[in-house]
């Protein structure tokens, strides 16, 4: 067997137990799904530095809007309360329109 360890979409175990073995899995407590959700963003995110094709990108894409759900949900965030925060940093620092890359800066 394969040790995974991470958090799955609901409907998995059902596919892998109809379609090639068997499972082990468990459900997680909240302090464990805290901890899954966030490296379950990581590893989408990983996903998309990946994906070539634009269906791949909007596979991955979404997975990730999933993801970001389920963390606002966790933590009682409304949309609204998000796209303020985003115009809050978008108003501090800016956003990505100019593309900018930092090659060097000193420390500070």
């Amino acid at each position: 067997m394969i040790t995974y360890n991470k958090l799955i979409r609901d409907g998995v175990l059902k596919k892998i137990k109809d379609s090639w073995g068997t499972a082990t899995s468990h459900i997680a407590s909240d302090e464990e799904f805290e901890i899954k959700v966030k490296e379950k963003l990581v590893e989408e995110a990983q996903e998309l530095i990946q994906a070539k094709t634009k269906e791949d990108i909007m596979n991955e894409l979404g997975d990730i809007c999933k993801i970001s759900q389920e963390i606002m949900k966790l933590y009682a965030i409304t949309e609204e309360e998000l796209t303020e925060a985003m115009s809050k940093k978008d108003e501090k620092v800016g956003g990505f329109d100019q593309r900018i890359i930092l090659e060097e800066a000193s420390e500070f």
